[in-house]
């Protein structure tokens, strides 16, 4: 039996070895990394890392979902403090941005070919998964009376994610744009909030 205290030092590990196994992923694609050379990056054996995950695809598909499960759990400890559409959308604007610049190389990675397939599903379906949250939240801020629409709830989530992703990418890949800062993904998710927010505001009551 693991003790208490053996399991923050564990989950370190594997934060770890999913870390590395990201930068081998991006840095050489799919086809080309390994689970030796992925081993080799994170100090640790290979007996280790099959121990965790039973081969390539199961690694890229846990450090996909590492990813995607870093934002669910910042947005979860946003709306338990504040559940207000001010103080959570900003950190979901966040978040778009952050999992797009990491995904964005994790797909281009994977290549053609039936794992790639099977990883770009399996990603497509939780993506889905966090949409549909995303749209039960926003359901929930319109009984609330913070906004207000009556367009797909869908469309309005889509819109939203649009605007928060940007032109970052392009503008990153182009050289238009040496870097994208913490402050430069703090003051654009603030800003596409506030724009969003406007847009939706309720009608004021007649007098």
């Amino acid at each position: 039996m693991t003790s208490p205290s053996a399991l923050p030092a564990k989950a370190e590990r594997r934060r770890e070895i999913l870390e590395a196994a990201f930068q081998e992923f991006t840095t050489r694609g799919y086809a080309g990394a390994s689970m030796e050379a992925i081993a080799r990056r994170a100090r640790a054996s290979k007996e280790t890392l099959y121990a965790w995950f039973s081969n390539k695809e199961a690694l890229l598909g846990a450090v996909f979902a590492a990813r995607l499960e870093g934002m669910t759990s910042r947005v979860s400890a946003a709306a338990g403090t504040d559940p207000s559409a001010a103080h959570v959308l900003p950190v979901i604007a966040e978040d778009v941005i952050r999992f797009m610049l990491a995904i964005a190389p994790l797909s281009q990675a994977i290549g053609p070919g039936e794992a790639g397939d099977r990883l770009l599903r399996m990603v497509g379906a939780t993506i889905a998964d966090e949409r549909r949250r995303f749209v039960g939240y926003i359901l929930q801020c319109r009984d609330r009376g913070e906004i207000a629409f009556d367009d797909d709830p869908f469309e309005i989530v889509s819109l939203f994610v649009a605007m928060a992703q940007g032109e970052w990418s392009l503008r990153l890949a182009a050289g238009l744009l040496d870097e994208l800062t913490d402050a430069m993904i703090a003051d654009h998710a603030r800003r596409v909030t506030r724009i969003f927010l406007r847009g939706l505001a309720p009608a004021a009551p007649r007098r």
